[in-house]
């Protein structure tokens, strides 16, 4: 362990400070923003390391979201170590001797091969009292180049205490989105799961469709809210389908003309359903790109006729997902393609052709949406298993942070 940092001046504790507080109120990714707020705690009391442990409430448990040095969570029970006695008894806890401390549990230095010497663990609390996590740093670097600790002072403890504060604002906020998002993604899901029950012929569709989304857009490197509003706009992509009569959503052969139409009405019936649904700003435009995953580049398609870039390259996305699940798809009134064959008709799609029925067409898919399935799909092997994994919301906070 290397002591030999310079002591942090005042001008430059509160520079960290308002840093701090500007960072961890930024809207960007959690875990990253944290881990780099973490940084500038342990900067502002001159320690060698700091952890942030949340709390598990089902598990009664504290494990670690933010830990320097740690290759992998650590789990602890309240009350267990200095972090779990902080917990416990909701108070500040200054440890600067800990192998003749009896708070101290050395478990997690044997596992990691580091050897603390002082500690200073602070709870974090909501505004109604309940605890979120604990703040700690570890070993207080006295600006030397000798080994000792010089422990951490009241000074410290209440500079760390003043971003624990702000650090469990944040997060019991952070918590409260959470909470909604889970009540949202759970309606969501009823939806969905309403039209699959409704549809036993193409049951598991609606997963599919949205893990391959998901994988594609994850491929093309598009952003973390990207990929979360074509995750929801694949998830509901063919709701409208719940106002389709059963005999015509079920029928085992080919449909008539008048059936073609009822079952093309539904990519209108979803958007006219979804836009009842109050969506987040970010989430405005699912309607729109839910109702575009039956439009063809070339204006082909419908409901509305759309070509080139007037379709986003989400609505692109979900067209390419929802052509191919739907041709890999064994139903009762057809067997479903290998990859390789699938791939090859989507290939076709990519340019001006002839279709099965020697109709001729212009471009119906996007090119590069294609190579960036076929590029998953060579790396896994053609195992469509990938995109039942791609289908899974990506966890959150309650236990566990995204």
């Amino acid at each position: 362990m290397d002591n030999s940092r310079e002591p942090v001046s005042d001008a430059r504790k509160l520079q960290l400070l308002l840093r701090f507080n500007q960072l961890i109120s930024r809207r960007i990714e959690l875990k990253p923003m944290i881990a780099e707020a973490m940084a500038q705690a342990r900067e502002l009391v001159n320690a060698d390391r700091t952890t942030l442990w949340l709390m598990d409430d089902e598990a009664g448990q504290l494990y670690t979201f933010v830990g320097e040095g740690l290759e992998e969570e650590v789990r602890i029970r309240v009350g267990e170590g200095v972090a779990g006695t902080a917990a416990r008894e909701h108070r500040v806890v200054v440890v600067n001797d800990a192998y003749n401390s009896p708070l101290f549990n050395p478990e997690i230095d044997r596992r990691s091969g580091y050897r603390t010497q002082s500690l200073l663990a602070v709870p974090m609390e909501s505004t109604d009292g309940k605890l979120i996590g604990v703040f700690q740093a570890i070993n207080r670097l006295d600006g030397s180049d000798n080994d000792a600790d010089s422990g951490f002072t009241d000074e410290d403890t209440e500079l760390f205490s003043s971003m624990a504060a702000i650090a469990a604002v944040f997060l019991e906020n952070a918590v409260l989105y959470d909470e909604q998002q889970r009540q949202f993604r759970s309606f969501i899901v009823t939806l969905a799961q309403s039209v699959d029950t409704k549809d036993q012929t193409t049951s598991n569709h609606t997963k599919l469709v949205t893990g391959i989304s998901v994988a594609i857009a994850q491929e093309l490197g598009l952003s973390r809210r990207t990929v979360e509003r074509i995750r929801i706009a694949a998830v509901l992509h063919d709701y409208g389908k719940i106002g389709i009569p059963d005999n015509v959503l079920q029928k085992p052969g080919s449909l008539n003309e008048e059936e073609r139409d009822l079952m093309r009405s539904h990519v209108l019936k979803t958007i006219l359903l979804l836009r009842r649904i109050n969506f987040s700003r970010e989430l405005r435009d699912i309607p729109r790109i839910a109702g575009m995953h039956h439009e063809k580049l070339d204006g082909s398609g419908y409901p509305f006729g759309l070509r080139g870039d007037e379709i986003p390259l989400e609505g692109r996305i979900l067209a390419v997902a929802d052509i191919f699940q739907a041709l890999t798809q064994t139903r009762p009134y057809k067997q479903g393609m290998a990859v390789p064959e699938a791939l090859a008709e989507l290939r076709i799609m990519t340019q001006d052709h002839t279709d099965r029925y020697d109709k001729v067409s212009g471009m119906h898919v996007d090119p590069l949406v294609v190579d960036a399935l076929a590029r998953i799909l060579q790396r896994e092997h053609d195992d469509l298993r990938v995109f039942e994994e791609a289908s899974k919301w990506e966890p959150m906070l309650q236990g566990r942070i995204i």
